[in-house]
């Protein structure tokens, strides 16, 4: 792959696309910054091994030969009504803590803007906190909205810090959430009339078929057999889907995802109607596997508030929570030419009725 690089006499970073020969310097820039070394097969998964790209999406800088800061893209197509708009969600934005504020980041991105424009993505869309979204705004982002999530706290001393609840209620607390917890499980209603499979590995062709079963009106990232094989093959994370039978024929799904077994995703559910008769069985299914987990969330648009209700989801809002967890944004940059209308309007991008979100989206 050419290099196509940025730079002026006086400069001494270099801002380019990855090319053949950068992994390891990556993989160290990732070492400093997370303290933990990221395997190579982590690497292909994530930027290799993606679907529609026929190349590594990142933008870098380096300085004497070191990569030094970089970020990636990972190719997140959405589905807005019935058509599929190629899209590019940036992760894993990184400084090497001796060049920080130098500017780094805005170049790094800025060269993305630069490449991407001229090509097939419509927009960048992402999940920033607080402390990058002001970053972003700078380029050209617009934040849609908070992204609203519901916490299911099973181990709360665990899951809370010192700040939040004091040590000497940690654990009297925890015995308060597991009875409360016990209670709502109890009255929750699981009427037992689905037969209930757990599969370690995705049955992609069963997930895609319940996703085109009902496609969803509003903005998601598109899913097919393809993106969901390669999304839970992640080498660092254990999935579970969860597939409700009736008359042995699959009819709804949920998927949950983990790195520790201390923290568990709801990611999706499916058919996307928001609301399906076997949802409180799979729900009942994935609390009953994880019950040593601390804490197991879930994006607001995924499954029904009365259901997550039901078995004791909290929202992000709670006056406990909102003291310890960051509210993540969805935020978007469209990548607009001149002379071309782009398939999605940068109102449409920017109106939160417009989009539904879920872990499958949020996480990477």
């Amino acid at each position: 792959m050419s290099r196509s690089v940025a730079r002026d006499q006086t400069d001494e970073y270099v801002v380019r696309r990855y090319a053949d020969g950068d992994r390891e310097s990556v993989l160290s820039l990732f070492e400093t910054a997370w303290e933990h070394r990221s395997g190579t097969d982590w690497f292909e998964w994530k930027y290799v091994e993606t679907p529609s790209l026929s190349h590594v999406p990142i933008t870098l800088a380096e300085r004497d030969g070191e990569v030094v800061a970089a970020q990636g893209y990972l190719p997140y197509p959405v589905r807005c009504r019935d058509e599929v708009v190629p899209a590019l969600k940036p992760v894993d934005a990184l400084v090497h803590p001796d060049h920080r504020r130098k500017g780094l980041y805005s170049r790094v991105t800025r060269k993305a803007i630069e490449t991407y424009r001229d090509r097939e993505p419509a927009f960048f869309f992402n999940f920033p906190n607080d402390a990058s979204l002001g970053a972003q705004e700078k380029l050209g982002w617009r934040a849609v909205d908070v992204v609203p999530m519901q916490y299911r706290l099973q181990r709360p001393h665990e899951f809370l810090s010192d700040d939040a609840v004091p040590a000497s209620l940690e654990r009297p607390l925890t015995a308060l959430s597991r009875a409360y917890l016990t209670a709502r499980d109890r009255l929750a209603t699981t009427p037992d009339r689905f037969d209930i499979d757990r599969h370690s590995s995705a049955p992609a062709a069963v997930l895609e078929s319940l996703y085109e079963s009902h496609v969803p009106d509003r903005l998601h990232v598109y899913r097919d057999a393809r993106f969901y094989r390669w999304v839970l093959d992640a080498p660092n994370y254990d999935h579970t889907v969860y597939v409700a039978r009736c008359d042995d024929r699959p009819v709804a799904a949920l998927v949950t995802r983990t790195e520790t077994g201390r923290a568990v995703k709801l990611m999706d559910a499916l058919p996307a109607t928001g609301d399906h008769e076997a949802f409180p069985e799979l729900l009942s299914a994935a609390v009953a596997d994880n019950e040593s987990a601390a804490v197991m969330t879930v994006a607001n648009d995924v499954l029904p508030p009365t259901l997550l209700n039901e078995f004791g989801f909290v929202r992000y809002r709670n006056p406990i929570l909102s003291r310890v967890a960051d509210p993540t944004y969805l935020a978007v940059r469209p990548l607009e030419r001149d002379g071309e209308t782009p398939p999605v309007s940068r109102n449409e991008l920017t109106a939160r009725d417009n989009w539904r979100v879920s872990f499958l989206e949020v996480t990477d």
